[in-house]
């Protein structure tokens, strides 16, 4: 979530827009909304703002400009005048079906390196329990790091997560899927 101002200027914003964004948060405040656009859709901004001004609502698909130069499809629903002057606005991953095409051409995919990390050891089948342990952080944080990567990839549970996430590149089938040994016969451990 991120709340503009009348002069489009980001006043406030919360932790997982900075993650989404790449930026941390103080650097995302104080910039404009058309920071973020990239050059060849400006012009359009003046316009959107006016008619979301109008409306008091809008929502659609935009085209943020990331710091690294990429460009990054979000869907956005956005509320005017939330309290005077501050306008707010939802930014969220298009849904998974729309989405595998995007995480594929970001280079280093949608999830943070901790979130491909954990998505990697929920498929390995490992609960959050044992991932807390073997990283020496709280269940809360991992569970926090779970929802973060269902949001981004639009999965529906931990199971459609791992599949997604195997489409999109985000984690390699050899990573998440290990051969065990069982005797003399060898088994994927699913």
């Amino acid at each position: 979530m991120v709340v503009a101002d009348d002069e489009r200027r980001y006043v406030a914003v919360n932790t997982a827009a900075c993650l989404l964004l790449r930026l941390p948060e103080e650097e995302v405040l104080g910039l404009r909304i058309e920071d973020l656009t990239p050059p060849e859709n400006r012009p359009l901004v003046e316009d959107l703002w006016d008619a979301f001004i109008r409306a008091g609502v809008q929502e659609g698909r935009f085209e943020l400009l990331m710091p690294d130069g990429g460009q990054l499809e979000v869907d956005y629903s956005a509320t005017a005048n939330v309290e005077a002057g501050r306008h707010l606005s939802v930014l969220m991953f298009p849904p998974a079906a729309q989405h595998h095409g995007q995480a594929e051409q970001t280079a280093g995919g949608v999830l943070t390196e901790r979130e491909r990390e954990i998505l990697t050891l929920v498929a390995m089948g490992r609960g959050t329990a044992g991932i807390a342990a073997d990283l020496g952080v709280a269940a809360s944080t991992v569970e926090t790091h779970v929802r973060h990567f269902m949001d981004k990839l639009g999965a529906r549970n931990r199971a459609h997560a791992i599949a997604i996430g195997i489409h999109a590149g985000e984690i390699s089938l050899d990573l998440a899927l290990p051969i065990v040994d069982i005797g003399d016969r060898r088994r994927w451990n699913a």
